[in-house]
C-alpha cells in the first residue's frame, strides 16, 4: 500500500543515510537509552535508532501510519523495544508516556509545530536530557547564530534563540539539502542538538520563570525601540550592569538578561 504524504501533517520523510547517521551521532545514544521520537512516517530513523540500542516510544499523529510501522517493527514491539503510541503530541502529557524516566527527545519534527515542540519541552517538569531536532535551517541558524557567526557578523539574539539557550547549550551539527526528503520541501533544514538541558539558570539565580519570559517578550516589544523604552526602565539600571543604554533587545546576550532580571524582577 502507498501512503503519500500529508501537506497538512508537514510530512517530509527522510531519505538520507548520511544525515539520518549524523542524528543518531548527535544523539549520543548508548544501549537502553529511552527515546522519545516524534512522528516516524515510515520509520527510517526509528530503523536507525533501534539498530543503536534505544527503546523507543514513537507518537505519530497519522493513524494511515500506525498499522505500517506495527508491522515493519513487529519483532521490536514484541521484545518491547518499541512502542508506538498514535496521538498528537502536542496534546499527549508526557509524564504519563515516560513516567519519571530518563529520556533524549531525537525527532524529524514538522516545521510548523517547531516553536510549539520546543515550548512543551523545555518548559516541561520532566524535560528531555538531550534533543536532536531536524528542523528549517534558517530557524538553527537564527537560534545558534551559526550564519551570523560565519559571516562575522554582530550575533543578534531573538526571543526563540533565548528561550533555547536559558534550558540547554544549542549547537548546530549540520546542513540536510531538501532533496533529502519525499517529498522534498521548500527550504533546506538542519540537524540541531541542544545539550546540557535543565532549569538550573533559573534555580541558582532564583529567577522566577515565567517573569523572565514575560521580562523578554516585552523587551522585544518593539523592534524600533530601544530596550529601555520597551522595558520602561532608566539608563542607570543598564548601565550599571555595563551594558549599553542605546542597546535594543537583539543586542543582549542571556548573561545580560539574567543581569537585568534581577536587578528588576
Amino acid at each position: 500500500m502507498t501512503i503519500n504524504a500529508k501537506k497538512s501533517l508537514g510530512q517530509n520523510w527522510l531519505n538520507s543515510e548520511q544525515a539520518l547517521n549524523k542524528i543518531i551521532t548527535a544523539g549520543q545514544i548508548n544501549p537502553g537509552d529511552l527515546v522519545l521520537e516524534i512522528g516516524p512516517g515510515k520509520g527510517a530513523l526509528t530503523k536507525k535508532l533501534i539498530d543503536a540500542g534505544a527503546n523507543i516510544i514513537a507518537i505519530e499523529k497519522d493513524n494511515r501510519l500506525i498499522s505500517l510501522l506495527e508491522e515493519k517493527f513487529a519483532t521490536e514491539i514484541a521484545e518491547q523495544k518499541l512502542k508506538i503510541i498514535e496521538a498528537d503530541i502536542l496534546e499527549t502529557d508526557i509524564k504519563n508516556i515516560v513516567g519519571n524516566q530518563e529520556y533524549k527527545l531525537i525527532a524529524n519534527i514538522p516545521y510548523y509545530i517547531t516553536g510549539q515542540i520546543f515550548k512543551k519541552f523545555l518548559q516541561e517538569n520532566l524535560q528531555p536530557i538531550l534533543m536532536v531536532v531536524l528542523i528549517q535551517k534558517e530557524v538553527a541558524e537564527r537560534i545558534t547564530g551559526n550564519l551570523l557567526a560565519s559571516s562575522k557578523k554582530p550575533i543578534k539574539e531573538s526571543i526563540l534563540s533565548l528561550s533555547i539557550k536559558v534550558y540547554g547549550k544549542p549547537k548546530y551539527i549540520s546542513t540536510v539539502k531538501k532533496g533529502s526528503f519525499t517529498p522534498a520541501p521548500k527550504v533546506d533544514s538542519a540537524i540541531l542538538l541542544i545539550d546540557n538541558i535543565s532549569k538550573n539558570f533559573f534555580v541558582k539565580n532564583n529567577i522566577n520563570e515565567n517573569q523572565f519570559f514575560n521580562l523578554i517578550k516585552k523587551g522585544f516589544g518593539s523592534k524600533r525601540k530601544l530596550l529601555k523604552s520597551n522595558l520602561e526602565i532608566s539608563e542607570q539600571v543598564l548601565t550599571t550592569k555595563k551594558i549599553n543604554p542605546l542597546a535594543r533587545a537583539e543586542d543582549l546576550s542571556l548573561e545580560d538578561w539574567k543581569n537585568i532580571s534581577q536587578n528588576i524582577l
